[in-house]
């Protein structure tokens, strides 16, 4: 069943902490919600031009 979860993550490029992002995501799981944050974070910064990780996730 698709759940609605709010998430946090710390964003680096390994060389700095860049700050943090927030937003939701619908997933089956935690381990599926982790995955699509860190997709999403290393999407964005690829539009951006940068390469970003997300090194810590909460999920709500």
């Amino acid at each position: 069943m698709t759940r609605t979860y709010r998430w946090t993550a710390q964003v680096s490029d390994g060389r700095h902490h860049d700050g943090e992002a927030t937003g939701t995501v619908q997933a089956d799981s935690d381990t599926e919600a982790r995955r699509l944050v860190a997709e999403w974070i290393r999407d964005n910064g690829a539009r951006k031009k940068r390469d970003w990780t997300a090194t810590r996730i909460e999920l709500n």
